[in-house]
């Protein structure tokens, strides 16, 4: 579908525990409320590398600029040149999962198997569902055991695999059909590709329209799965109860699953230098971005469409972490309240959840997906600054961990500590914003 493209879709994983005497040693740097005012910008004082002045006075000026590196080394893992990936789970035995938004993909939950190359997983039979539209219902999709879309893919920490099948596929580049019960799911794996539980959804839990977008596990007590509803008409969070399989709905438009109805983002360092005569200096000028969807050809819109999106359990399971996707602000809420099931013999638990939602605080940029370490670092995907920064637990604030021009819209996040030794950060950098659907075909 987008094998065409001039420019590949990048996989990069990022060494966590470093061995050198670098300022961005992790996690010895920054210590707890003591960041160096210069040590995480990427910048330097000297002559441009580029040239800008014919003067010669000029020319060996010493100018601050901005070089556009920080952080540790990052490895490039896998070129895509086939499918436009989003999710990614890493196992412990170094085992690489992905999977793709249906669109003309024969399959979509997959393995690595080359450094350029993917295979169905755990086989094509479970990737073929016998239909993607229902000829009886037009416009619906279909109830199947088998998948019809992967949005996310993640590994928990027995290394089970699970994949979360939004129901809606979406094919030969045309708007997603609806969901009908039992088509969107969530899918439990062995390491082995068999399959041990298949979670679905009531119509009054998983709406027609739901967007089911990103999940994370906690196998703590009885068990819990948290999944972002990236609706635009009815972001929510969705949980499940891994021992019961029941499953509810929490904070229904909320500011913490809403988009930002004012969100207008600024990609690829998001700035064009312009001369100005007047006062014989360079400024940078903010160049925003609108959408441009296929549906409404030359149409231009905010990229307001997407919320809930970014997802993340606290290392010690007590805070769930979201950010919608058009929105610079991170929230969080205690996973106490969302483990309470809203039924008549617990009428505040929906009320609650709601009340007890609380505002980390903007993290100057946006974020696709969020990942935890196990010393409680909170890493967001900075779309606009072609980063990821990290929030800081104990000092409740957001940090720089690592950019680089490389990053290009860094999408899904995976933390793992590898049994061949070293804890490693793995990413998607998808290149979503050049995506057609963002650019008018």
């Amino acid at each position: 579908m987008f094998s065409a493209l001039s420019t590949l879709t990048l996989w990069v994983s990022i060494v966590l525990a470093q061995t050198s005497s670098s300022v961005f040693d992790f996690p010895e740097y920054p210590p707890p409320g003591t960041p160096g005012p210069y040590a995480t910008l990427a910048n330097a004082a000297a002559p441009l590398p580029y040239g800008i002045s014919d003067d010669p006075a000029l020319s060996e000026a010493v100018i601050h600029y901005d070089t556009g590196f920080f952080g540790p080394q990052i490895e490039l893992v896998h070129a895509y040149y086939n499918y436009w990936p989003t999710g990614v789970g890493v196992a412990s035995d170094g085992t690489i999962f992905t999977c793709f938004p249906r669109g003309n993909e024969t399959f979509t939950l997959a393995v690595f198997n080359s450094s350029t190359s993917e295979a169905a997983w755990p086989n094509e039979e479970w990737n073929t569902p016998p239909a993607f539209y229902n000829e009886s219902n037009p416009g619906y999709s279909i109830a199947t055991d088998k998948l019809l879309f992967i949005q996310s893919v993640v590994v928990d920490g027995a290394d089970r695999v699970w994949a979360l099948d939004t129901g809606r596929p979406r094919v030969n580049g045309t708007y997603l059909f609806a969901a009908v019960p039992g088509g969107p799911k969530l899918v439990g794996f062995y390491l082995n590709g068999t399959s041990f539980v298949t979670y679905t959804f009531p119509d009054y839990v998983v709406y027609a329209d739901s967007s089911l977008n990103d999940v994370r596990i906690d196998l703590r007590g009885e068990g819990y799965a948290y999944i972002t509803d990236s609706s635009p008409y009815r972001p929510a969070i969705v949980v499940i109860n891994l021992s019961t399989g029941e499953s509810w709905r929490h904070l229904d438009g909320s500011l913490m699953t809403s988009p930002d109805p004012a969100f207008v983002p600024v990609y690829d360092g998001g700035t064009l230098l312009k001369y100005r005569v007047a006062h014989l200096m360079l400024t940078n000028e903010e160049v925003p971005f609108y959408y441009r969807p296929i549906a409404q050809p030359n149409v231009i819109q905010r990229l307001t469409a997407f919320a809930a999106d970014g997802i993340a359990l606290s290392a010690d399971g007590e805070y769930l972490y979201v950010t919608p996707l058009t929105s610079r602000r991170l929230y969080r809420v205690p996973t106490s309240y969302l483990k309470q099931q809203p039924s008549s013999t617990n009428p505040n638990a929906y009320m609650l959840a709601r009340e007890n939602v609380q505002n980390v605080g903007e993290f100057g940029g946006h974020a696709d997906g969020l990942e935890t370490d196990s010393t409680g670092y909170i890493y967001l995907g900075s779309q606009e600054h072609n980063a990821i920064h990290r929030y800081n637990i104990t000092t409740g604030l957001v940090e720089p961990f690592i950019r680089t021009p490389v990053i290009q819209w860094a999408d899904t996040m995976s933390v793992v500590s590898l049994q061949s030794g070293g804890g490693y950060l793995y990413f998607t950098v998808n290149q979503l914003w050049l995506a057609p659907d963002y650019q008018n075909g």
